[in-house]
């Protein structure tokens, strides 16, 4: 849940957010590949424990945590928060005390951060507590991914009809892929799906890397190959994956050839095809996907 100050209605209120909390105010799925380390973990942390105290209508300790600008100023007595070094950071020290400690951050009186939201703020300082990076480009560790899977994804999970889980994915699995430079983690809390990104590795990661994903394919619901070297060759390995929801395909070299596999994701709901050589005739074999809602395909033929 996202706290505001705003006394516009609701409905206008939204519209002024960025677009991952609007995302969030309404309910709706973020992408792991697309989610921001700050807006959508950090930020959301801070408002629901810290604000009441270090926020817009208050600065305890001439302490406010509700911007970056204001993140950076730090307290009364100085920086907060030591980019790279958690350790050296008085804001993340202040969060591990003993709740009996005059000096807990939050105090007695209000909700205690939980370990995940602990352990993924005391990563965020280590990797420089960045204020523009996603998620993916962080290449969060195993660790990390899953209490980024219980904080984030769950809150922002859709509301829908219940949906029989697949058996776990061997960790053997995970890690295999993830060994290779793509970012795997779960789509939510108390969910086996995945989702997997490949930003990190787009310069390498072409046909051959596509059968790494094989045996995930009952989990993977998310696949982010944007920018990689895939070819019309290896989306027959795209074409295994049948639990697929979400396919980036956008700046790659496929074509026409590459949607005879792609027909065949029957739950399919959305598909980016921008920056790539497929044309009018190439989308009829997309006409049984009758699952598909969003379809991108700016600068095709």
């Amino acid at each position: 849940m996202i706290r505001t100050n705003l006394s516009i209605p609701a409905l206008c209120a939204v519209a002024f957010l960025p677009l991952a909390q609007q995302a969030r105010a309404e309910g709706k799925k973020v992408d792991p590949a697309t989610a921001s380390i700050y807006e959508d973990v950090i930020r959301p942390i801070f408002a629901d424990r810290c604000d009441s105290c270090h926020g817009e209508k208050k600065n305890k300790g001439k302490l406010r945590l509700h911007t970056p600008d204001d993140i950076r100023k730090g307290s009364e007595e100085g920086e907060v928060i030591a980019a790279g070094k958690k350790d050296d950071s008085s804001l993340y020290q202040r969060i591990l005390l003993p709740d009996t400690d005059e000096d807990v951050m939050p105090p007695e009186d209000k909700p205690r951060l939980t370990a995940e939201e602990k352990l993924v703020i005391g990563w965020w300082i280590d990797q420089g507590a960045a204020f523009d990076k996603k998620i993916a480009e962080l290449a969060p560790p195993a660790e990390i991914t899953a209490a980024l899977g219980a904080l984030v994804l769950a809150e922002m999970a859709d509301a829908g009809p219940k949906v029989e889980l697949p058996p776990a994915a061997d960790p053997a699995v995970l890690e295999a892929i993830g060994s290779s430079g793509v970012l795997i983690m779960p789509l939510a809390q108390d969910t086996t799906f995945l989702a997997a990104n490949a930003i990190n590795v787009s310069k390498n990661f072409g046909d051959e890397q596509l059968k790494q994903l094989a045996p995930a394919a009952q989990q993977l619901q998310w696949l982010d190959i944007a920018k990689s070297q895939v070819t019309d060759a290896g989306m027959a390995e795209v074409g295994k994956l049948g639990s697929l929801t979400r396919l980036h395909l956008e700046n790659t070299a496929v074509t026409d050839t590459s949607l005879a596999e792609i027909g065949k994701l029957a739950k399919l709901e959305y598909l980016n095809l921008y920056g790539t050589k497929v044309t009018d005739a190439g989308l009829d074999q997309l006409a049984n996907l009758k699952n598909l809602k969003k379809i991108y395909l700016w600068q095709t033929g």
